[in-house]
């Protein structure tokens, strides 16, 4: 996949992201055990959601096993991504 786009604003912290990004989970959280590492596709964001935060939706590039099970999409906080330019 690609380089780093850098939309990410070092003096807030917020990632800025939109529609059609590609993303990586890069939380070191309760997670990652799960998703760190893991490249998907934003599908929805919002940035201030009930909580004052940026949240998306992702579809996974490769379904992820998530307990006993595999999902496709998934919804987080935009904190827990890096951006990253499509380049194939």
């Amino acid at each position: 996949m690609g380089e780093k786009n850098g939309r990410k604003n070092s003096a807030e912290g917020e990632v800025k992201m939109k529609v059609g990004d590609v993303v990586m989970f890069t939380d070191s959280g309760t997670y990652a055990r799960w998703f760190l590492g893991q490249m998907g596709i934003v599908e929805k964001y919002t940035p201030v959601a009930s909580d004052g935060r940026a949240h998306c939706s992702v579809a996974w590039l490769k379904p992820v096993k998530y307990h006993d099970r595999y999902t496709s999409h998934s919804n987080f906080s935009a904190d827990k991504f890096e951006v990253y330019n499509e380049t194939l």
